[in-house]
């Protein structure tokens, strides 16, 4: 925080400042870095909770089969490192 507002020191931040304006700050810093955000971006705000359900689902089928394929390398590496238990 403190590289977009030199005054946001740690100390100042836990003992002045309300969560709330921490994240007013902060989003209002992020805006001046990088700009706003443009409309060509998908997102999911607006939708129903139908197509926020599937998205989420398909996001987490997505990710369970990379973790999968991830663990069964590790548990690969290990039975050769030191043989089947």
């Amino acid at each position: 925080m403190a590289l977009l507002y030199p005054w946001a020191t740690k100390e100042y931040l836990l003992w002045e400042m309300s969560l709330g304006q921490i994240v007013l700050y902060h989003n209002l810093g992020i805006e001046m870095k990088y700009g706003k955000p443009t409309g060509d971006k998908k997102t999911l705000r607006g939708r129903s909770y139908a197509e926020v359900k599937a998205a989420r689902d398909e996001a987490r089928k997505q990710l369970q089969i990379d973790d999968q394929a991830r663990s069964d390398a590790k548990k690969a590496e290990y039975r050769d490192k030191y043989g089947e238990v």
